[in-house]
């Protein structure tokens, strides 16, 4: 199972990174593992690079989207397709700062179906995978 990290970019960043994501990707993978020491240094980092989510916005949004998929569920703030014939096991999260999603399928439904900006930048730290959302779907 994969685990997705997907991030709101400031506009004036994606248009700085939209050519060269591994230099954007690189920094948040430099801000994923840094220590607790220097968070203060990452706070600044993140707040030029990052937007925050509307989570209650987010959310809603999902459960509407998704309200008649018979394999989707909503159960403590995560949302779930399990899919048995597909196969797919997806489960997501939202939180202010990112969106945490885990899947074991190549096309994941909650990631495909959920395009609402061209700042969403998805970064995999484990595989060292990263894209932007809105080329991945088209």
């Amino acid at each position: 199972m994969r685990t997705f990290y997907i991030f709101k970019i400031k506009p004036e960043m994606t248009i700085l990174t939209k050519e060269t994501p591994y230099n954007l990707y690189h920094t948040i993978e430099n801000l994923y593992y840094l220590d607790t020491v220097n968070s203060n240094v990452s706070l600044s980092i993140y707040q030029n690079i990052f937007s925050y989510f509307d989570k209650e916005y987010v959310d809603k949004r999902i459960m509407n989207l998704f309200k008649h998929n018979r394999h989707y569920h909503y159960e403590d703030g995560r949302h779930m397709i399990i899919n048995k014939y597909r196969p797919e096991n997806t489960y997501l999260k939202v939180f202010r700062s990112h969106i945490i999603l885990k899947t074991d399928a190549v096309d994941p439904t909650l990631l495909v179906n959920y395009l609402m900006s061209d700042n969403l930048f998805v970064c995999d730290f484990k595989n060292k995978d990263y894209f932007w959302l809105n080329e991945f779907v088209h």
